[in-house]
C-alpha cells in the first residue's frame, strides 16, 4: 500500500513539474536547427518562423545551419539534446529518406518526436524550352526514342527531386540520366541554358514558364493546385503507367523525444497560433510552398506513410546520398 502511494506520489509530482516546465519555457535563447545550408528554402523557411516565435516568447530564435552527412549532422545534433524545448530541428525529405538509405544512422530517429508540420508543395516537372515535347506523353515517347540520352537535374543525390525524377522513371519504363547540383539554384540555372532536359522543383520555379524559359507539365499532387490551376496532376494525365504518381516535398518540426509531453503540446500550439498569422501565411506562400497545419498525431502518420511510400522506390532503383 505504502509503495502504491509513494509511485502515485512521484507520478503526480512528476506530472506537476512538467507542467510548471510547460508554464515556464522558454527561460533562454532557442536554437532552430536547420541541417542545410543557409540561403536553401529549408533555412527560408526557418527565418520566416523564427522571429515570431521570437516575439511570442519573449526570447531570441536562433537559426543554426549545421549542414554536412546528407542532413544527419545537424539531426544527430538535436537527437541528442535536451528534452528541455531549447533546441529544435526544422527539417526536409532527408529525415525519411536518410531512415531508408543509410543501414545505420548517427542517432536513433525515435529521439526525435515529430512537433509541428509547417509546409508542404508538390513537386512539379519543368523541362528546357527547346525540348521538342509539350505533353508527359510526349515527353515519354521521346525519353523512350532516345534512351539513356534524357537527362534529369536535381539539388544532389538522394534529395527529394532526384527521388521524384526516379520515381518517374521507374513507373514510365524510361532510362535517364541524373544530373546532381550541389543545390536548386545550380541545377535551375543549367536547366533555362538547356544544359540539361528536366527538373523536378517547387511551384516557385514557375515563375520562369511564365516569361516562355522553360514549359511545365504537371505536378506530383492528385488534387489540383490552385496556386497553378493550368498545371495537370501527373497521375490524371491519362497515363495508366503513372496513374499512382505522387510526388512532393514537406517541411517540418521536430523536438527530442525526451522532452515533457506538456511541453511538447505547449510548443506544439505556440507554432501553430504562429502559423495562423496572416503575415506568416503569406510569408510561407511566398517561398512556394503551402501552410499545412497537422496534429502532431497526424503528421506522425504522415511520415510513417512517407516511409512506406518511397522504401520501394529507393531501394529499387538503388539511390544512395553523397
Amino acid at each position: 500500500m505504502q509503495r502504491r502511494l509513494l509511485l502515485a506520489g512521484l507520478a503526480a509530482a512528476t506530472v506537476f513539474a512538467s507542467a510548471a516546465q510547460a508554464q515556464t519555457f522558454p527561460n533562454r535563447p532557442v536554437t532552430l536547427v536547420v541541417p542545410y545550408a543557409a540561403g536553401g528554402l529549408t533555412d527560408v523557411v526557418a527565418r520566416v518562423l523564427a522571429p515570431r516565435l521570437a516575439e511570442r516568447w519573449g526570447q531570441s530564435v536562433v537559426v543554426e545551419n549545421r549542414a554536412g552527412g546528407g542532413t544527419t549532422i545537424g539531426t544527430a545534433h538535436v537527437a541528442r539534446a535536451a528534452g528541455d524545448g531549447h533546441t529544435l530541428l526544422l527539417t526536409a525529405f532527408g529525415y525519411i529518406g536518410n531512415q531508408i538509405m543509410l543501414p545505420s544512422l548517427p542517432y536513433d530517429p525515435k529521439a526525435l518526436a515529430p512537433l509541428a508540420m509547417v509546409s508542404d508543395s508538390p513537386s512539379v516537372l519543368y523541362v528546357r524550352a527547346s525540348l521538342p515535347v509539350n505533353s508527359l506523353a510526349e515527353l515519354i515517347a521521346y525519353g523512350r526514342a532516345n534512351p539513356g540520352k534524357l537527362t534529369f537535374a536535381s539539388s544532389g543525390n538522394a534529395s527529394s527531386p532526384h527521388i521524384a525524377a526516379e520515381q518517374f522513371a521507374d513507373m514510365a519504363g524510361l532510362q535517364i540520366v541524373h544530373i546532381p547540383y550541389k543545390g536548386n539554384g545550380p541545377a535551375i540555372n543549367d536547366l533555362l541554358g538547356g544544359q540539361v532536359d528536366a527538373l523536378f522543383d517547387s511551384p516557385a520555379t514557375m515563375a520562369h514558364v511564365a516569361t516562355g524559359k522553360l514549359k511545365v507539365l504537371g505536378h506530383g499532387y492528385s488534387a489540383p493546385n490552385p496556386r497553378m490551376p493550368q498545371v495537370p496532376p501527373i497521375s490524371k494525365a491519362g497515363i495508366p503507367a503513372l496513374a499512382q504518381f505522387e510526388a512532393g516535398g514537406w517541411f517540418g518540426l521536430f523536438i527530442p523525444s525526451a522532452t515533457p509531453e506538456a511541453l511538447q503540446q505547449r510548443i506544439h500550439q505556440d507554432i501553430r497560433a504562429v502559423m495562423d498569422m496572416r503575415e506568416v501565411t503569406e510569408a510561407i506562400s511566398r517561398t512556394g510552398t503551402d501552410p499545412r497545419p497537422m496534429s502532431r498525431a497526424e503528421m506522425g502518420a504522415y511520415l510513417q506513410s512517407e516511409l512506406v511510400r518511397w522504401g520501394p522506390v529507393i531501394r529499387s532503383r538503388n539511390i544512395k546520398p553523397d
